[in-house]
């Protein structure tokens, strides 16, 4: 036998059965399940959870968490409908509830299905209203049986072009409102509840169907043995849609798309034509190679738009430096020339991929930088050896500083205006946050969030989940308001992300601010009771506790500390040779006004300090005082990248020299706490490289922060 069966709990009257069939997605499934119990009530259920040889250590993080759930767990993926039916057989509950791991019930949902199967005998299955994460309603919700004419109007796309056209989408009952409870043909797999003596009787799933469309050929069985199928939009659920599957590969696309042929094949080819049949099948073919070109086009955009925009440069700076016009470039620009083209493109594709540049949710500039700067160096090295493709550096070199400037600016864009809100990490400006739901746990919530280094999290605000909660503040995050005045907070402190705490706030508070927030472009996520991640559409974010002791800093070895000491003296050189002239009109300007020079007691560590003058006032002398800066930084007293300027006595746990800048002093406005302080620096110390310091500068001179004087003066003012 290819499973370990757990038995099920031994219940003299099981209400409902639950099952679950789970692959690989074991924090969605533990965030269902913690919605279920909270959706018991007076209930008693039994619960199957059928694991389909998950790879991530599905069974034993749920077990530990969920010890009364009966585990079935498959040697091999058996696929959806089978899996469902190992469950299904074993199942004693009244009723059967099937549904997907990535999904979040209301509290009231198997209160509201349950009481309406208990007055409506007829009804085999029932289903409810289905929201996606960003709230708005779900097609999928309630569909018809699939028709040679609704599936080809499918097919064609016709159903997406008019979602609301009673024939071109009659497909997802198209022109009904989303409320109007009715009878439906087909029930989403995500989500049905049966009578479980009806679904014994039909021996649940047809297994021919390894995934997808089995849903549709039960539905339809249940209709013809006599049973109605009835959709209740008084209750809903969230579906974060196939997280459990990879859909942007062929055999998915393959597998989706055939599933119309495979049941009009099984329900209706007696009564067509062989011409007919093949018109359905050509179709279905056509629609998934469609649907494949798409998926590839969405992954391939950012390596063709990169290459592009590379190749463009390098051919426009070859113009320019033999002074060629344009429509001579056929003549003048050789094959051998060409080769470089594809040795560079070739080059940063391979680093580009060793950095994952074009895996999900990377927008990460910083791995650009990386990326180009190794190209350069490789294809330069390559060149200079192997004479026959010599290439100009200096084009070479051009090419590279002007993408530098391009491609971490496209990526910066693609953060900030199309994937906004979605991912805390790589991004320029911090998310901004509502924190939706208050308990005993808030304060160390607030202060996980804010402990994730690589988080840039900004929370601006908390939302309490009861109307006579009092205003107030916790952990200097202000309490704003209630729950249902979140869409107007989320329009008026233009928040990136709501957060829903489910230590407090109910499921149904979720699914009605979700319905709220549909026309918004905030992001909603999720932190279940235990607090360990935060559930997104698309990811999964851990807290992770940065080690108190790492015996290895990186920033304290010999080559990293050559290396940051170059990068210092070369870039303050630079600027010190620049604005020479400058310093010597404010030295002048500074001795005939009233400007004075103070000494600063700076403290280096426990034991340590430091006098530095400045001259004063702070504010009114910025560039003066970063020129002075810089001075320190040239003679090794001072980086650019480091400790924050003006520091306690006992805040100082370990020494490193004072920056302009650095990753606390960054981070500065939303950390209140002196842990939380030292969690930041800690985190530089522990995972320094040069990169990081490239990173930090880059933020401080392209954001709003503070000036290091305004650290001296007390001043808030930005940069």
């Amino acid at each position: 036998m290819n499973a370990q069966d757990t038995a099920s709990p031994g219940l003299d009257s099981v209400d409902i059965s639950v099952v679950v069939v789970n692959y690989n997605v074991k924090e969605y499934l533990s965030n269902l399940l913690h919605s279920v119990y909270k959706a018991q009530h007076q209930f008693s259920l039994e619960i199957f959870v059928v694991d389909n040889f998950s790879s991530d250590g599905s069974v034993e993080f749920l077990r530990e968490r969920f010890p009364q759930v009966a585990y079935i767990e498959n040697r091999e993926n058996k696929g959806f409908g089978k899996a469902n039916n190992q469950a299904i057989r074993q199942a004693k509950g009244k009723y059967t509830l099937l549904v997907n791991p990535d999904v979040l019930i209301g509290e009231d949902t198997l209160q509201v299905l349950y009481d309406f199967m208990e007055s409506s005998p007829e009804t085999g299955a029932s289903g409810c209203k289905i929201l996606n994460p960003d709230g708005t309603f779900a097609p999928e919700s309630r569909r018809s049986i699939p028709t040679p004419m609704n599936a080809m109007y499918k097919v064609l796309g016709l159903s997406k072009i008019f979602p609301n056209h009673p024939r071109f989408a009659s497909y997802y009952v198209g022109g009904r409102d989303e409320n109007e409870a009715s009878d439906i043909e087909v029930l989403s797999g995500s989500f049905m509840f049966f009578r479980t003596d009806v679904l014994q009787k039909l021996d649940g799933f047809d297994e021919r169907f390894f995934m997808y469309g089995e849903d549709i050929d039960l539905c339809y069985r249940t209709i013809k043995e006599g049973y109605s199928i009835r959709y209740i939009p008084e209750t809903s659920i969230i579906h974060y849609k196939g997280e459990s599957t990879k859909k942007e590969n062929l055999r998915y696309i393959i597998t989706f798309n055939k599933v119309l042929y495979q049941f009009f094949e099984k329900h209706y080819s007696y009564g067509y034509s062989i011409f007919f049949k093949y018109f359905i099948l050509i179709g279905v073919i056509f629609k998934s190679a469609a649907s494949y070109i798409f998926s590839l086009f969405n992954r391939t955009l950012r390596p063709v738009a990169d290459l592009l925009t590379l190749n463009l440069v390098m051919v426009g700076f070859f113009l320019y430096r033999y002074d060629i016009a344009p429509v001579e470039i056929l003549d003048a620009y050789k094959p051998v020339f060409l080769s470089v083209n594809l040795l560079h493109s070739l080059v940063y594709l391979g680093f580009a991929k060793y950095y994952g540049l074009y895996s999900r949710n990377q927008h990460s500039w910083s791995h650009v930088i990386k990326a180009l700067l190794f190209s350069l160096f490789t294809v330069a090295s390559i060149t200079f050896f192997f004479r026959d493709i010599a290439f100009s550096r200096l084009i070479l070199l051009a090419t590279t500083l002007v993408l530098l400037l391009l491609l971490p600016s496209f990526r910066l864009l693609a953060a900030r205006f199309f994937y906004k809100g979605s991912s805390a990490k790589d991004r320029m400006q911090a998310v901004r946050v509502l924190v939706a739901g208050m308990g005993e746990h808030t304060e160390s919530a607030i202060r996980k969030i804010r402990a994730e280094v690589d988080w840039n999290y900004n929370i601006i605000g908390l939302v309490t989940q009861r109307q006579d909660e009092p205003l107030q503040t916790i952990e200097d995050v202000p309490v704003l308001g209630h729950i249902s005045q979140l869409p107007e907070m989320v329009k008026n402190y233009r928040a990136d992300q709501v957060i829903f705490m489910l230590e407090k706030i109910t499921h149904l508070d979720v699914l009605r601010s979700l319905s709220l927030l549909r026309d918004s472009a905030v992001v909603c996520k999720v932190v279940p009771g235990s607090l360990d991640y935060i559930i997104g559409k698309s990811n999964v974010e851990y807290f992770d506790d940065v080690p108190v002791v790492d015996l290895e800093l990186p920033s304290l070895n010999a080559w990293n500390r050559l290396i940051k000491r170059v990068f210092d003296f070369s870039l303050s050189a630079l600027f010190l040779a620049v604005m020479a002239p400058v310093w010597v009109f404010l030295r002048v300007q500074a001795s005939l006004s009233k400007t004075s020079q103070e000494t600063v007691n700076l403290f280096i560590d426990s034991s340590t300090s430091q006098n530095v003058r400045f001259f004063t006032p702070y504010e009114n002398n910025r560039l003066l005082n970063t020129i002075e800066f810089m001075r320190k930084v040239f003679s090794g007293e001072f980086s650019l990248v480091g400790a924050p300027i003006l520091r306690e006595r006992q805040g100082s746990f370990v020494y490193y020299k004072p920056g302009l800048t650095g990753l606390r002093q960054l981070n500065e406005d939303r950390l209140f706490r002196d842990d939380e302080k030292q969690r930041q620096e800690l985190h530089y110390l522990q995972s320094y490289s040069i990169w990081k310091d490239f990173e930090i500068l880059f933020k401080y001179l392209t954001g709003k922060h503070k000036h290091f004087s305004a650290y001296l003066s007390g001043s808030s003012e930005g940069s």
